[in-house]
């Protein structure tokens, strides 16, 4: 288990002074990554090995969105680890204790030359500890894209400031480019994200936005229909 603290300033807070969708997931990626590196076990596998955890799904449930100046702890956890996969908590707690965010992530282990998949060994799985997963309600990790006309499609822009250190598109900024699609972003109690295909800098990406139920979901994909990531709001 791993904890960070740190202050909300305005560099994470949305029009309305609370934390944004992807403040949110600034605070649970930077608390995951360095997680990670400061592993035992896992740190040293990557490091030799030259593979990294790439993000798969992540499904992130808001009871409350910390304010300008709060001081919030987040905590990390792995709760489930196969030769392929591994899975994790991470808890966002207010200064008091109370829940502000629960979260899920799936990543999948993969090699940084070859961008493809790997399995690690039974006997490195055995040495990584795991602790009981959160009791959280627990959504499919896949998406579905309605069978259905959009109500919007758009191109968007991939911006410079969108890539990360691994020359694609980081997993918050994601929220970043769909949040443009949905004016009531800022009041979703549940996101939910699947990542497929990275998308890098120079590619022409398409959105197209669902309207469901409760909120919406943002399909970000090429011209030739094949899907970079989804996300689904719920309000």
């Amino acid at each position: 288990m791993f904890e960070t603290e740190r202050r909300i300033y305005c560099s994470q807070l949305g029009e309305k002074g609370v934390i944004r969708n992807s403040g949110i997931i600034d605070l649970l990626q930077d608390t995951s990554d360095l997680h990670l590196m400061n592993h035992p076990v896992l740190s040293p596998f990557f490091k030799e090995t030259g593979s990294v955890m790439f993000l798969t799904n992540r499904q992130v449930d808001i009871v409350r969105r910390p304010a300008y100046g709060e001081r919030v702890f987040t905590k990390t956890w792995t709760y489930e680890l196969n030769r392929m996969y591994g899975f994790r908590n991470t808890l966002i707690l207010g200064e008091k204790g109370d829940v502000c965010v629960k979260a899920i992530a799936g990543g999948a282990f993969m090699d940084v030359n070859t961008c493809r998949p790997i399995r690690i060994s039974s006997d490195l799985i055995a040495q990584v500890k795991c602790y009981e997963p959160m009791e959280m309600e627990q959504l499919p990790r896949k998406i579905t894209i309605p069978d259905e006309v959009p109500a919007i499609t758009c191109q968007v822009p991939i911006r410079r400031s969108d890539i990360d250190m691994n020359s694609h598109v980081n997993n918050a900024r994601y929220l970043d480019i769909t949040d443009e699609l949905f004016d009531e972003c800022g009041q979703a109690k549940r996101l939910r994200a699947e990542y497929k295909v990275p998308i890098r800098r120079g590619d022409i990406i398409y959105a197209d936005r669902f309207n469901t139920e409760k909120g919406c979901i943002v399909c970000l994909r090429s011209e030739e229909g094949k899907v970079y990531c989804t996300v689904e709001y719920t309000l």
